[in-house]
């Protein structure tokens, strides 16, 4: 009896090894199907991945291909952006003198008509008034037709 006392022991032992045996397993297969699972997820992932990728490989190829002729035709404009440059200086530079020339010939005009408020209108210098202010009325579109010039070019700089 002793004897089967000790089979049982020993038996009941191994039942319960085993049996934690059992449960580690059902454990590491459960782990092992969400590890396949996670596995799965990524690789579909991953093929969405590299069709997204080759989309857009082909968007740049694309794009590459219908910059060349932009960038050819681009090495030759810096020359007529340098000329455009030049003349919209030259435009800035001729403007600021024609407005201080208008100022002078205003300052003038009106210490002019100042000095010769009650003089007559046979007298010479009421006459040179009057001519310079005929010349600042031609002045003065002048600088106004120079503007409408200055807005094309700015216009086509723009270009």
């Amino acid at each position: 009896m002793r004897r089967n006392l000790e089979h049982q022991k020993v038996f009941a032992e191994q039942a319960t090894q085993i049996n934690a045996w059992d449960k580690l397993l059902i454990n590491n297969n459960q782990k092992i199907i969400e590890l396949n699972d996670a596995v799965g997820k990524v690789k579909n992932d991953q093929q969405v991945l590299d069709q997204e990728l080759e989309f857009i490989a082909t968007q740049h190829k694309e794009l590459e291909e219908s910059l060349a002729p932009l960038e050819k035709e681009f090495i030759n404009l810096p020359r007529v952006d340098h000329e455009r440059s030049q003349t919209y200086l030259m435009v800035e530079n001729l403007d600021t003198q024609l407005k201080q020339m208008s100022e002078d010939l205003k300052e003038i005009i009106d210490n002019l008509n100042e000095a010769n408020k009650g003089q007559d209108n046979t007298d010479p210098i009421i006459q040179i008034g009057k001519i310079l202010n005929a010349h600042m009325s031609s002045l003065q579109w002048i600088e106004n037709e120079k503007e409408g010039y200055n807005n094309s070019i700015n216009w086509c700089a723009k270009k």
